[in-house]
């Protein structure tokens, strides 16, 4: 759609040159598929470029989603273009054996977003009925930009028949306010869930609350006898309840042993002063659930106000604590009133162990920070 904007056109993800009269349909797509849409030294996005005459781009980005851009004055013509690219697509729709859905996801301005829900959903329902497909639109806006995900699912030519349908609309709405596209570079994993993002955690999750159930999920921690104790992952934890708390039941602070690779000291008690750090998990070797792979998975959990000191500002701390480690590391949202978050750790024991330590250590190191703001 045209982008008739008084906003700023700042940041350094570049847009497409537009003609006076081009419509410009922006896709967010997995990386992993990029190199398929560009083809092998650019064949491919050279062929869809001179054979619909239309402008096409994937510009590069060393996160896990980019941005398919085509613009061109005709719709039909934007179609035609997506309708080549939809089988790149289907590859990633976590329904690849049935040959039948494809996962598109649409960046739209959040100010043109209306124009596809409709009063009370009407459009949106309409949407629906009239196309078949199965439409999705995110609340939340893509990190540090103006642009929402609308998400279409379904067989290949039932998206793109949607999508038609709704450039067409949104071409009759302008852009009103500030328009700051997204630029994947600013992909945030810690809530890609809560925008449409292609984050680690897309299409899946844990088991719940109770997935490490069992009498005897509870037994010595790894790395030493400070890990935890009966509240850090021994008899409670045996009950398939609630993840190990962040401290203990009386805790003022959290205890930080030496890290990891030095062993002996635990994560548990120390200096911080009573209580213990992060819990073990369930099963006898410390951690939770024994995957395929050799990785495990362990679930604690943290007060909402500490939450912070592990997220940091636009999720920096969280993910240089992923990188350090390597392991997965995801906070849920609290559900409704409650005071605290869980803290999934999946990867290696040792990735565990050391994610736990670099947990402990930034909420040793952040707490007064994380308690004046909100994350």
């Amino acid at each position: 759609m045209k982008r008739f904007s008084d906003g700023n056109m700042g940041g350094p993800y570049k847009r497409s040159r537009m003609g006076p009269d081009d419509i410009e349909v922006r896709l967010l797509i997995p990386s992993k598929v990029a190199g398929s849409i560009i083809g092998k030294g650019g064949k491919n996005i050279s062929r869809l470029r001179s054979d619909y005459k239309a402008s096409v781009t994937v510009p590069d980005c060393p996160g896990p989603e980019r941005i398919l851009t085509v613009c061109s004055p005709e719709v039909e013509t934007i179609i035609k273009v997506i309708n080549e690219v939809v089988p790149n697509l289907e590859d990633t729709s976590g329904r690849s054996k049935t040959g039948d859905d494809v996962d598109i996801r649409m960046l739209v301005h959040q100010s043109q977003a209306g124009c596809i829900i409709g009063k009370g959903g009407l459009k949106v329902k309409e949407l629906r009925e009239k196309t078949g497909a199965r439409i999705k639109i995110y609340t939340n806006c893509c990190p540090d930009s103006t642009d929402r995900v609308v998400q279409i699912t379904g067989r290949g030519n039932t998206c793109t028949d949607c999508i038609q349908e709704m450039v067409e609309l949104l071409k009759t709405v302008p852009v009103k306010g500030v328009d700051n596209q997204y630029d994947p570079i600013n992909f945030d994993d810690l809530y890609a869930e809560e925008y449409g993002g292609y984050g680690q955690g897309s299409g899946g999750g844990g088991g719940g609350r109770g997935m490490m159930g069992g009498r005897d999920m509870g037994g010595p921690p790894i790395g030493g006898r400070d890990m935890g104790g009966r509240d850090m992952g021994g008899r409670d934890m045996g009950r398939g309840g609630r993840p190990a708390p962040f401290g203990g039941p009386n805790a003022r602070g959290v205890g930080m042993g030496g890290p990891p690779p030095r062993g002996g000291g635990g994560f548990g008690s120390g200096g911080g002063g009573g209580g213990g750090g992060f819990g073990g998990g369930g099963s006898r070797n410390g951690f939770g659930m024994m995957q395929e792979n050799g990785q495990t998975e362990a679930q604690v959990t943290i007060p909402i106000d500490l939450a912070g000191a592990i997220i940091g500002k636009a999720g920096a701390r969280i993910r240089k604590i992923r990188l350090e480690s390597g392991a997965g590391i995801t906070i849920e949202k609290p559900l409704p009133g409650a005071t605290d978050r869980i803290i999934t750790i999946t990867g290696l024991p040792n990735q565990i162990k050391m994610a736990q330590y670099l947990l402990q250590q930034s909420v040793h190191e952040n707490t007064n920070v994380a308690r004046n703001h909100r994350y």
